[in-house]
């Protein structure tokens, strides 16, 4: 295992790796590299990392524990626990439910960043500012990644807890774990080893550049903001699976009807905080990705199988990667497929037939998401022209300063590999109308969705 991880991290170029497998019966944990250059710190299995957007998970977890505990439904309006939040401008917020948040169909937009400060009546603020903000689509329309929907799980956890998220989730894992590592508070992170993350591969002789700041502000924490061991969380996974019906029993499967249908190939379907994963025709797994301002998580859930498998990694430029080495891992633990050779399904948007825009649309156009504009023109035959330009703004909080590279878009070709769905060498954009408002076009990246404007900024 340690010769994968040294060759993974020469491959990656990453500064350090972290692993840890879970059998049902015992948790092995290996690493490799570095958590710190400058210090020259080893990676151990005590180091610590930003869990990104696997902090998701543990929300969807957290509040699912809370619901149970006091007999309350996912299927509840979000309203019916936060009334407050009826003061949003948008009526059909009113009646999104904890299901929706959790499955991303809420129609809230994909990414939202403000600094509220900590204490008392910071996520309300998060909470008031999101549930104001106009929906992309209808509740339950549509799946489209998000993590203001997740904030708002946060605040739901509290009003239903009594007690700040944060103290929630901590005293919510300790039931399982006792002592644990998995903490959103920086100064509880600051008095164990963690990982320094890097955010932008060397140049020449140089060093990769360290993230300057912390990634999430406090009150947005349930969307990406909290920090563990890979030990811990692949301890924490074991209660994950029993809640969400994931232990390696057929009858406790999870039920179809808790997954959400996605656009592209990669995935099955979206659970309750937790992606079905394509591995194979006939091979998935759960799990979630997360990456930061420099570094990148992944968890992977055998499906039948009691095997767990999480990667950590303090290197952004890596974080991609590290969800496939998870899935290398499954494989040689249960002899599956090769991740390399994985056969997606063809149809992109099989589950989307009612979306299908008419042969001959035009495509061209500005589609916008709150902090991303993506540009698209017509290029010869049967491929498109796409610029992504990311706001000021956000270079910002995702560097912690201004980008020494600046905010010029990145332009790449697409090639049509079926109808309304286009391939670069590095993404893909699946191009879908709303079935009751034919004016209303999206370009779905197989994760988030961006909406055709006429009024782009650059």
């Amino acid at each position: 295992m340690l010769n994968m991880l040294k060759n993974w991290l020469k491959r990656t170029a990453a500064p350090g790796v972290s692993i840890a497998i879970e059998d049902g019966h015992q948790i092995r944990c290996f690493s490799e590299g570095v958590s710190d250059l400058r210090a020259n710190l080893p990676v151990c299995d005590e180091t610590e990392f930003q869990l990104g957007s696997v902090s998701k998970l543990i929300t969807a977890f957290v509040l699912l524990e809370t619901l149970a505990d006091r007999n309350a439904s996912v299927d509840t309006p979000v309203v019916t626990i936060a009334p407050d939040l009826k003061a949003s401008n948008e009526s059909a917020f009113h009646n999104v439910t904890i299901r929706q948040l959790l499955c991303h169909t809420s129609g809230l937009d994909s990414q939202w960043r403000a600094e509220f400060g900590r204490g008392e009546g910071a996520s309300k603020m998060a909470a008031r500012a999101i549930a104001a903000m106009p929906l992309i689509a209808r509740p339950s329309e549509l799946f489209s990644y998000s993590g203001p929907a997740y904030v708002l799980a946060g605040y739901i956890t509290e009003l239903l807890s009594g007690r700040c998220w944060e103290e929630h989730v901590w005293l919510t894992v300790a039931k399982y774990l006792n002592y644990h590592s998995i903490s959103a508070r920086p100064e509880q992170v600051l008095l164990k080893p963690s990982a320094i993350g890097y955010v932008a591969l060397p140049e020449g002789d140089g060093a990769p550049m360290p993230a300057a700041r912390w990634y999430a502000p406090l009150a947005l924490s349930p969307g990406g903001g909290l920090v563990g061991t890979p030990a811990d969380v692949a301890k924490l996974m074991r209660a994950v699976r029993d809640r969400l019906g994931l232990s390696p029993v057929p009858a406790r499967q999870m039920a179809a009807a808790f997954a959400a249908p996605t656009v592209g190939w990669r995935y099955e379907g979206w659970g309750l905080g937790i992606a079905k994963y394509r591995l194979a025709d006939r091979s998935t797994c759960w799990g979630h990705d997360g990456t930061t301002s420099g570094q990148g998580y992944a968890v992977r859930l055998c499906e039948e199988r009691p095997e767990t498998v999480i990667v950590a990694t303090n290197a952004a430029w890596a974080a991609s990667q590290a969800g496939k080495l998870a899935e290398e891992i499954i494989g040689r633990i249960t002899g599956g497929v090769d991740s390399a050779r994985v056969e997606y399904r063809r149809d992109a948007m099989a589950s989307y037939d009612a979306w299908r825009l008419p042969p001959a649309e035009d495509l061209s156009e500005s589609y916008i998401r709150l902090n991303h504009t993506t540009l698209v023109r017509s290029g010869s035959g049967a491929e498109l022209i796409v610029e992504e330009i990311y706001s000021p703004q956000d270079e910002a909080n995702w560097f912690g300063k201004e980008d020494p590279r600046g905010t010029n878009g990145v332009m790449e070709q697409f090639k049509l590999v079926e109808r309304h769905s286009y391939a670069s060498i590095s993404k893909k954009l699946h191009f879908l109308r709303h079935p009751d408002a034919p004016g209303r076009i999206y370009a779905h990246d197989g994760m988030r969705a961006s909406v055709r404007t006429a009024r782009p900024w650059i």
